[in-house]
């Protein structure tokens, strides 16, 4: 499989994100302005970038000789900027919530100048770069949750998404674009793997709410990015070891949303901590236990502060941006 292959087949599985996000919306005017948005972000993007480029002004990480390949980045980073927010950015006067739709848009594209920063500067363990994405988006639900409470939809609902579960498990891969690996055969060898971790934890996670009797909502969708994105940092250690704890990782995962249920959380804030900011924490730590200590990139007590300031910084830079967002909010 070439390129232009390999980046149209991610350029279609990057579509799911937003065909996921339009699914959670029931009032069709917030989907057409949606569709609306992103269709004008991505289109604008494109020409401006391709002046850039006219110009001599060009990024490894926004490279534009594909379309596919900047479709799929814009996908990506598009479904990113609806989630931050959810429905919540439907509470904005229609000239506000474009331009937040476009500082949203802006801020993902710096995450990516951040993980470039990390990755030639400061070496990390984290061999996917998936974990900054996990890590700002995490940031964003639990500082929405604090500090903006979503009035709908309270209370969590008991829901069944199992007929979704076959095209749920491909969303945390599509990140995979995104890493520094040739696109070679043993790129989909790295895919197959986080699809058996992303499927280990769900099973974690769906035999405690089968034992609990009780089923949540996005159930599969929540088990899935646990283990996907949690062990995406320990990818080429043995899988017999990994699973296992892949399989816990759902399992504690389960009891940490039952006990965020009591505190009345929405369920989105739920569903977006449990998805992202938890797994993104394991993901920091994981490499100390599971990759043997001669591939670490640093000596033991540098690499553990080094792990810990690629977390604080995204998770810094993403809550100091929620918070210009918060400022802005109608009262």
């Amino acid at each position: 499989m070439n390129v232009v292959e390999t980046e149209f087949l991610f350029c279609i599985l990057s579509g799911i994100f937003l065909y996921h996000s339009l699914s959670r919306i029931s009032v069709e005017w917030k989907r057409r302005d949606l569709l609306f948005q992103w269709t004008a972000i991505t289109a604008l993007g494109f020409i401006f970038t391709e002046s850039l480029k006219k110009w001599g002004i060009q990024s490894a990480l926004w490279n534009t000789d594909s379309i596919f390949g900047y479709i799929t980045k814009s996908n990506l980073l598009l479904f990113l900027s609806y989630t931050s927010l959810e429905e919540r950015i439907f509470a904005f006067k229609v000239y506000r919530r474009y331009f937040l739709s476009v500082f949203l848009y802006m801020f993902w594209i710096l995450v990516l100048f951040g993980i470039q920063f990390f990755q030639t500067t400061i070496q990390i363990q984290d061999n996917t770069l998936i974990l900054p994405f996990a890590i700002s988006l995490g940031a964003f639900v639990w500082a929405r949750e604090m500090f903006w409470p979503f009035e709908e939809n309270k209370e969590s609902k008991l829901g069944d998404d199992s007929f979704r579960f076959v095209y749920l498990v491909f969303l945390p891969v599509a990140f995979l674009v995104l890493s520094p690996w040739k696109l070679e055969w043993s790129f989909y060898k790295q895919v197959a793997t986080i699809l058996i971790y992303g499927i280990s934890s769900h099973l974690g996670f769906q035999l405690v709410s089968k034992f609990k009797k009780q089923m949540v909502p996005a159930e599969s969708e929540i088990g899935i990015w646990i283990g996907a994105l949690a062990f995406s940092t320990c990818l080429g250690t043995e899988i017999l070891v990994v699973l296992p704890l892949s399989i816990l990782s759902g399992i504690f995962g389960r009891l940490l949303y039952a006990y965020l249920s009591t505190l009345s959380w929405s369920e989105p804030g739920i569903r977006g901590v449990m998805s992202f900011l938890y797994p993104s924490i394991l993901g920091i730590f994981l490499p100390f236990l599971l990759v043997e200590r001669g591939q670490w990139v640093h000596a033991p007590y540098v690499l553990l502060g080094v792990q810990i300031l690629y977390f604080l910084s995204f998770y810094l830079v993403a809550s100091f941006s929620f918070g210009i967002i918060l400022l802005n909010k109608q009262k």
